[in-house]
């Protein structure tokens, strides 16, 4: 997993960066872009879409919220689909506005940011059932509207989810430490043998060893930013760096997959070898005090694949070893890794989410494994038919579609700090 970004100083590196995960979506995503702030049609279908899951058609509905009401007396629509308009009236209080049902935690509507004098939309579908609106101030303050019923027939089409909290993400973010750390011995396994045949000077031996230790580091990727420097130590790339291959920050796995395919000496070698077993080594005895945050964990299960269609699909991180499709496949299990540990929280926030990207999961894997021959070597990147090419961008683009949803889901609830 790649994102090269420059970063400050003499090196560069696959360091991860976490950022507004909306930024990088490049795909139909079921979150909507609007003036007045981020709007999110819980109801499951994108705006101009949902006529195609409901029959009938569709209701508007135009609610206020102002400093002492939020959607002062409202009505409910029919069941199905609503467009619901919010105007913000005040002068100076920003809002964020939910739409939830009887239960004050099933999510159907949101608009995370509605500035003052500014109005906004969300489109949401209905099944009958008791709602109401809740408004919350940037400055704390919480106001809630009467609970109405929407009546009329059974819709489909329709979801909520239930907004999860930080304890819910952190014990998530735990499971997913105790994986890391299983995977962290392996790659330290992995790496000293590495080590050990290149200062041998088996470097037939070293080339079949390098690429299974790259790959336990590959899976990794919903750690990189707490990893850090040791990131940079261990999967700096050189694309970034002054110098390029010759710099002499260039420096882990890719400095060592240039070497023993480039045709370096052993003991031209066995420098970057020694660093890169004694980087993985002190990765390991840091990271029971290393630090992860929640709220990246979610955010990763989209990041991952999307660097992978970015820099593993092109190619960009090749340095001899032709394994681009291994470090895809890898990248797809790093994925699975993270998702599993964000599985009961999603199982909360909204099920049947995670079944369907399990097995998308499972596909996408698969058809980067059917690359790999018996004896373990994987077919080159540029051997692929056009066609080929294509078909892998595709389901990748179209799984990005999906994991896109997570971040979303995930985001912790915060609490009120006052009401009115």
């Amino acid at each position: 997993m790649a994102t090269h970004e420059p970063v400050a100083g003499p090196t560069a590196t696959r360091r991860w960066r976490p950022r507004p995960w909306r930024a990088a979506v490049r795909v139909a995503v079921p979150a909507v872009l609007a003036a007045g702030g981020m709007t999110f049609a819980a109801g499951g279908v994108a705006q101009g879409q949902a006529q195609d899951h409901l029959s009938g058609g569709t209701n508007t509905t135009l609610v206020t919220v102002s400093s002492t009401a939020c959607a002062p007396g409202w009505r409910a629509p029919r069941s199905g689909r609503t467009v619901v308009t919010v105007e913000n009236v005040t002068a100076a209080t920003i809002y964020e506005v939910d739409l939830v049902g009887a239960n004050q935690t099933s999510l159907y509507g949101e608009i995370e940011m509605l500035a003052p004098g500014t109005k906004d939309t969300m489109d949401v579908v209905l099944p009958p059932g008791r709602y109401s609106f809740t408004c919350n101030a940037f400055s704390g303050a919480v106001l809630r509207s009467a609970v109405e019923q929407v009546s009329g027939p059974p819709v489909s089409g329709t979801f909520s989810f239930t907004p999860v909290d930080a304890h819910q993400l952190q014990l998530a973010t735990s499971a997913y430490r105790a994986s890391v750390t299983q995977w962290l011995q392996r790659l330290g396994s992995a790496t000293a043998a590495l080590e050990s045949a290149v200062k041998s000077g088996q470097l037939a031996h070293a080339r079949q060893l390098w690429l299974p230790a790259h790959l336990d580091y590959e899976r990794l990727g919903g750690a990189y930013g707490a990893f850090a420097d040791f990131n940079e130590e261990i999967n700096a790339t050189p694309l970034s760096l002054q110098g390029g291959v010759t710099s002499p920050y260039f420096t882990g796995f890719f400095a060592l997959e240039y070497g023993l395919w480039g045709g370096q000496t052993t003991s031209q070698l066995s420098p970057t070898a020694v660093a890169l077993d004694q980087a993985v080594h002190s990765l390991i005895a840091q990271f029971p005090r290393i630090a992860l945050v929640p709220g990246d964990l979610a955010l990763s299960t989209y990041q991952i694949l999307e660097n992978t269609l970015q820099y593993e699909m092109t190619g960009e991180t090749d340095e001899g070893s032709n394994t681009n499709l291994a470090t895809a496949w890898a990248n797809v299990e790093g994925t699975q890794m993270a998702l599993n540990a964000l599985g009961p929280v999603l199982r909360q926030s909204r099920p049947g989410v995670l079944p369907r990207l399990q097995q998308d999961l499972a596909t996408m894997a698969a058809a980067f494994k059917a690359y790999e021959a018996p004896d373990g070597t994987w077919e080159p990147l540029q051997s692929l038919t056009t066609s080929q090419h294509e078909s892998l961008d595709g389901q990748l683009g179209g799984l990005l579609g999906e994991l896109s949803v997570v971040p979303e889901l995930l985001q912790p609830l915060q609490p009120a700090t006052g009401s009115s």
